[in-house]
C-alpha cells in the first residue's frame, strides 16, 4: 500500500515553513477594507452593548473574522459567548446560552431567562458578547427566543451585546413582518462581499510569502485561473490554491501551473466561478 503523503515534508522540500494556502495562521488572511470596517463595527457593538448583523455569502470569511475578533477581545472587559446552529440544544437558544454560562437549564423560557440574567449580573464589569453563527438556519422559535433575550437589554441599562452572523438571505428573513421586532433592534449591519480579482491575486501572493515562498512559485496564468474559478470567495480560493499546490508538490514541480489548477478543479467540488454541468446519477 502506498504510504500517505507527508504534506509538511513536501512544504520543506519547497522551502516553505508550512503548507501554503492553509488559512491556519492570521498572516495567511488578507485584511481588506471591508474586513477592517466590520471589525470596527464589531468592537463598537460590543462596547455599546448593541446588536449587529454581519452577512455575506458562504465562504466569504464571516466566521473566521468574528472568531479572530472574539479571541482578541480583552478578557478583563468582555465575556465572549459563541453559539452556532450545530451546538444548539433541543431546548433552543436560551437553554444553550444558560449552559454556556454554567447555569441549570429549564424547559420554561422564563426560567432560562432568569438564569441568564443572574449569570450576566455575576460577570460584574465584564460585558457579555453573545455571537450567534449560522443564524440563517435558526427556526422561527429560536429567533423568537433571541427577541425575548433582548428584553434583558433595557434602553437605560443594556446587559449584553448580540452579534448575528448569516448569509445574505438572513437580512431578508429579519425584514419579514413576523420578525420586525427583532429587526428593529439592529444597531448596525455590515456585509462582506466576495473579493475583487485584485484582492484575490493579492491574497495568493500574501499566502505564499507568509510561508517563505516567492510569488514566482505561482505562474501568472495559474493565478488568473484560480481567481476566476473562485468567484472571489476566499474559502474556495484557498481550497483550490492548496489543492493545486499539492498536485505540484507531489509531482515534484517547483511552480504551480495551469495544469495543476485544472487538476484542482476536478477535485474540489465547490467552484463558484465555474458553472458545472449537473452530475449524472448512475443506476444502482
Amino acid at each position: 500500500m502506498k504510504p500517505p503523503t507527508d504534506l509538511n515534508l513536501l512544504a520543506r522540500q519547497w522551502g516553505a515553513s508550512a503548507v501554503p494556502f492553509s488559512l491556519a495562521n492570521p498572516e495567511d488572511w488578507l485584511e481588506t477594507p471591508a474586513m477592517h470596517a466590520a471589525t470596527d463595527a464589531l468592537t463598537q457593538t460590543a462596547t455599546l452593548r448593541s446588536v449587529m448583523l454581519l452577512t455575506g455569502p458562504n465562504g466569504v470569511g464571516k466566521s473566521a473574522l468574528a472568531g479572530r475578533w472574539l479571541r482578541a477581545l480583552d478578557s478583563r472587559l468582555f465575556a465572549p459567548l459563541c453559539l452556532t446552529h450545530a451546538t444548539l440544544s433541543g431546548c433552543g437558544i436560551l437553554a444553550s446560552l444558560a449552559t454556556k454560562l454554567g447555569k441549570p437549564v429549564s424547559f420554561r423560557r422564563e426560567r432560562n431567562l432568569q438564569f441568564i440574567e443572574d449569570a450576566f449580573a455575576q460577570l460584574e464589569h465584564r460585558i457579555p458578547v453573545v455571537l450567534v453563527d449560522e443564524a440563517q438556519n435558526l427556526s422561527a422559535s429560536s429567533l423568537e427566543e433571541i427577541r425575548l433575550l433582548l428584553g434583558l437589554n433595557l434602553p437605560q441599562h443594556p446587559s449584553f451585546a448580540l452579534i448575528l452572523l448569516g448569509d445574505e438571505f438572513l437580512l431578508s428573513t429579519l425584514q419579514l413582518r413576523s420578525q420586525r421586532a427583532l429587526y428593529s433592534r439592529l444597531g448596525c449591519h455590515r456585509n462582506l462581499a466576495p473579493w475583487t480579482p485584485e484582492q484575490c491575486a493579492q491574497y495568493l501572493t500574501t499566502a505564499l510569502t507568509a510561508v517563505g515562498l516567492s510569488a514566482a512559485s505561482l505562474e501568472p496564468a495559474a493565478s488568473e485561473l484560480l481567481v476566476n474559478a473562485s468567484g472571489g470567495i476566499p474559502r474556495s480560493l484557498s481550497l483550490l490554491a492548496r489543492s493545486a499546490w499539492i498536485l505540484a508538490a507531489t509531482g515534484q514541480a517547483q511552480r504551480i501551473t495551469p495544469d495543476h489548477v485544472n487538476g484542482a478543479l476536478q477535485s474540489v467540488p465547490c467552484v463558484p466561478g465555474l458553472a458545472r454541468p449537473p452530475q449524472e446519477v448512475l443506476p444502482a
